[in-house]
């Protein structure tokens, strides 16, 4: 009975449209309530364990360092580099979107800051220069899913934590796999007619790419800085995202000066909301999780998947169909620490290695982004563009489907995932 309590209420309250972390908490409270055994500190207690992590302090970091680089103007800069970079090829812009969004992935690690700082600067420019409001939206939504993906990412932060995997090792898997994603999509923007656009932009110049890059040197800095600094052993994940931070602090203060310290306060306060809405889901999904686990679901699962551990292709098609569907309905952070430990035990014994596991979860994640009813960068770029998310839909299948084909490429090569962390820390593996 409290089972069906807990399915049901989540069930009913996600249909309505309540925020997921609001879901997990009532129907996690609900449950607890319900049952005279369980105490009601029980919930406090779990969202206390879920959240006391050293790890996870990365996430409202990483987020503050998107923030500061957002509101020093950074896009701007990055967008004239990958301008140089295209030249006035076919459809340049688009092909800039998504090159953008590659870099600005190097700093984030948000795929919805992505969205909102590169988007309100792309969707009307691509606009001005003759794309549709649907071809602008679905370059942009599509292209900001890179973010999770590319080091620094926050789902493999959260995925690190609840696991107890190498995040360097994550960080550093998602690095072919988010390259190919990205190329993936400049494909489908090189032989799809609708981009048959010829822009106005200026032709290839070394001069130009030259001057682009010294003026966004710092940015492009970032990247360099958390991931060099991580690998070399320098400093952990959650030192890199204060590191990038204090960083970003500095270039736009100082050698930009495009950020005031009046600024400041604003940005920590948005920084503040953001990563508490982040970290909210943490916590209940932490107690969430702790009542399957209570009532022995993730025994109950890994019985039904036990059938299949002589299989790893069978387990991980079972993984992706599963993922594919949660991230749908759900936001990355609360899907992996609810699924991931239940998923985990079965594909290691099926002899899936986690970080190539991890890898996957997040791209299968990265593509319930952009596909409603959640899509929650599908929709800050309708937002932008000020159109219905159904009107953008058929403008972003072809990215779906290549999306798809990169996913199972990272599925089922192993080695596309592997490659780096092998090659560069093979102590962590």
């Amino acid at each position: 009975m409290a089972l069906v309590l807990l399915f049901l209420g989540l069930m009913i309250l996600m249909v309505i449209g309540v925020p997921i972390s609001f879901v997990l908490g009532v129907t996690s409270v609900a449950t607890i309530k319900s049952q005279s055994p369980l105490p009601l500190v029980l919930v406090i207690q779990r969202m206390f364990v879920g959240l006391n992590s050293f790890t996870l302090l990365a996430v409202p970091f990483f987020m503050l360092a998107a923030n500061l680089m957002n509101n020093a103007g950074i896009s701007n800069k990055l967008i004239r580099f990958s301008q140089a970079l295209v030249g006035n090829v076919r459809a340049s812009l688009a092909h800039v979107n998504v090159i953008v969004s590659m870099i600005f992935a190097g700093i984030s690690g948000s795929s919805q800051a992505d969205t909102a700082g590169i988007g309100s600067v792309l969707i009307p420019a691509m606009e001005a220069e003759g794309y549709s409001k649907e071809t602008s939206v679905a370059v942009t939504a599509a292209s900001s899913t890179i973010g999770v993906v590319i080091p620094p990412s926050i789902p493999m932060v959260v995925y690190g934590s609840t696991m107890g995997v190498s995040i360097a090792g994550l960080f550093l898997g998602g690095v072919i796999p988010g390259i190919l994603v990205g190329l993936g999509q400049m494909l489908v923007i090189a032989l799809l007619k609708d981009y048959n656009i010829r822009q106005d932009g200026k032709p290839f110049s070394l001069k130009e790419l030259f001057a682009s890059f010294l003026d966004a040197f710092w940015a492009l800095g970032t990247p360099i800085l958390i991931i060099g600094g991580i690998i070399s052993g320098v400093f952990t994940a959650t030192e890199a995202a204060v590191v990038a931070s204090v960083y970003s602090l500095f270039v736009g203060l100082v050698i930009y000066r495009t950020l005031k310290p009046s600024d400041l306060p604003k940005i920590f306060m948005e920084t503040a909301v953001f990563s508490s809405v982040s970290l909210f889901c943490v916590a209940t999904a932490s107690v969430f999780g702790w009542l399957l686990a209570y009532y022995h679901v993730p025994t109950a699962v890994s019985d039904f998947l036990a059938r299949f551990a002589h299989s790893p292709f069978l387990i991980m098609a079972i993984i992706n169909v599963v993922f594919l569907i949660v991230g749908t309905f759900m936001d990355a952070i609360p899907a992996i620490m609810i699924l991931a430990p239940v998923i985990g035990p079965i594909a290691h014994a099926a002899g899936i290695h986690p970080i190539h596991l991890g890898v996957v979860i997040v791209m299968n994640l990265a593509i319930g982004l952009i596909t409603p009813p959640y899509g929650l960068c599908l929709l800050l770029a309708c937002t932008i563009a000020r159109i219905p998310v159904k009107q953008a839909l058929p403008a972003l299948l072809p990215f779906i489907i290549i999306m798809l084909g990169t996913l199972l490429i990272a599925t089922y090569l192993p080695d596309v995932v592997m490659f780096v962390p092998k090659l560069l820390i093979p102590q962590f593996l």
